[in-house]
């Protein structure tokens, strides 16, 4: 058996990098269904058009009532839900315009809404229907690397994802006791479209590639390695835990 036959998953932030990748890995892996969930609707139906086991759903997460609406139409079309890759986020980069002397509150405000109300959002309702349902279900968060070395200029994006590792280990607490494991986990500098703006500028690119001791930029295959882990079987005795894969660069 595949690790995840039969599994129905959500994803969100689905279009792209990361969330994309996961929900590829998914379908190779033997599940039953995914809800591709991204703002990016076009993307999505583009992506994922002729994938039979995919349904696509356009949702902005920092509406709770869209989420909570959302959650309910993954329920309706797959009846329920056994893995939450709770990955949609943001990032502002544009040099020192994001630096914590400069940052602008609507952008400031913008991360906060994506990352960590978004993110706490989709991560309630889905729990909340695992145990109504009596699901004994994963959630796995996307957290960063980027609260435990700090990067300048970054606005919001280090302390919205530190805040999702705490609240990991909140959620987990608490419904450890209805069977549900949650998690999560840290990339780095991964090759997405969310690092261009660091690869593209020579200073900063230099810049990391010298603090990772690898010397080079995370795979987003290697991202999902961890994340899949993390929903599977094989980390069945992890709870509240956040696994840092980053090549060092927070060492």
């Amino acid at each position: 058996m595949a690790r995840f036959d039969n599994k129905v998953v959500l994803v969100t932030g689905a279009a792209n990098g990361i969330g994309r990748c996961m929900v590829e890995r998914f379908l190779s892996e033997g599940v039953e269904g995914v809800a591709a969930v991204d703002i990016e609707c076009r993307t999505l139906k583009d992506v994922f058009a002729d994938e039979r086991r995919v349904r696509t759903i356009p949702c902005d997460i920092t509406d709770y009532n869209a989420v909570h609406r959302m959650v309910d139409e993954v329920i309706e079309l797959f009846g329920r839900i056994d893995i939450l890759m709770n990955n949609a986020g943001i990032s502002m980069k544009d040099g020192e315009r994001y630096g914590m002397l400069t940052c602008p509150k609507e952008a400031w405000d913008s991360v906060v809404s994506t990352n960590l109300n978004g993110s706490f959002y989709v991560a309630q309702a889905v729990a909340q229907r695992m145990v109504k349902a009596n699901t004994k279900g994963v959630i796995v968060n996307t957290s960063s690397n980027t609260f435990r070395f700090i990067p300048k200029y970054l606005g919001a994006y280090p302390a919205t994802k530190a805040a999702i590792a705490v609240f990991t280990k909140q959620f987990a607490k608490e419904l450890a006791e209805y069977g549900i494991r949650v998690n999560a986990f840290g990339p780095g500098t991964t090759l997405t479209r969310m690092s261009e703006p660091t690869r593209s500028n020579p200073e900063m690119n230099e810049q990391f590639l010298r603090d990772i001791p690898m010397h080079r930029y995370g795979e987003v295959r290697e991202a999902v390695d961890v994340a899949l882990f993390l929903a599977s079987e094989q980390s069945s005795f992890m709870l509240g835990e956040t696994i840092f894969e980053d090549g060092g660069q927070s060492l």
